[in-house]
């Protein structure tokens, strides 16, 4: 990993760019020359490193998933220098983060209790041509998964239609990205996990956001996800009744 830098002069005064596009003035006093650009370099390397480590406790990542997309999703993540545990079907113990492929609609539920107490919880999952990552949960206040699939059915034209999809075994079909839209899906998995990791100013957005693909036509958009109280239980365990 490097930092390039170019030096130049503005209106006479030494100036710096580094790699990340932050521009510095150096004093008359700093003197000039490849000595100080390479001094530079070295400082801004060592900064710029430093901010790209994990926070304490934010170092491992968990994978629940099948076979096939941890193999692909290992050497991707290893190659970003991301920390993966993959437990199958079992939640590995002892991460920060867990990623979870819901591979059936009953399953989005699966880990809600985690944020909070455990880890926090990256949903997704595949409905036909179409690529999902949940809203990103850190706390029990987040969106959970069935908050997500109500949020879903409250803005779409055909919610009658999609609910009772949900319920048939198309609605459970393999998770198999290919070639360009996994690596979009990919992407946003790390981009999501760097925020975490980071405690970035854009993990607010990532907590609060659906990402949808389609893997066909490789079209992503972005949809907010509310979280919103759930209804507390009169005798016997019946729900109050939403109003």
């Amino acid at each position: 990993m490097g930092t390039a830098i170019d030096s130049f002069d503005v209106a006479g005064r030494s100036t710096i760019r580094s790699g990340d596009g932050a521009f510095f003035h150096l004093p008359p006093s700093a003197g000039s020359g490849q000595h100080l650009a390479t001094d530079v370099s070295d400082e801004l390397l060592q900064r710029r490193q430093a901010g790209a480590r994990p926070l304490p406790g934010r170092e491992r990542i968990g994978l629940v998933a099948p076979e096939p997309v941890a193999a692909a999703l290992l050497p991707v993540f290893h190659e970003a220098g991301v920390d993966l545990a993959v437990g199958g079907d079992r939640e590995p113990g002892s991460v920060g983060l867990l990623l979870h492929l819901a591979a059936t609609p009953a399953e989005r539920n699966r880990f809600d209790a985690l944020p909070g107490s455990r880890s926090a919880v990256l949903r997704f999952y595949g409905e036909g041509d179409l690529v999902f990552v949940d809203p990103l949960s850190l706390e029990p206040a987040d969106p959970t998964g069935w908050q997500v699939v109500r949020r879903r059915l409250a803005a779409s034209p055909a919610a009658a239609e999609l609910w009772a999809w949900l319920d048939t075994p198309a609605a459970a079909a393999d998770f198999a990205p290919q070639g360009v839209a996994m690596d979009l899906f990919t992407a946003r998995l790390l981009t999501i996990i760097t925020a975490w990791q980071r405690n970035s100013p854009s993990l607010a957005a990532h907590r609060r956001t659906l990402w949808r693909l389609d893997t066909l036509t490789l079209a992503a958009s972005e949809h907010p996800v509310l979280p919103f109280p759930e209804p507390g239980r009169l005798g016997g365990g019946l729900r109050a009744p939403l109003r």
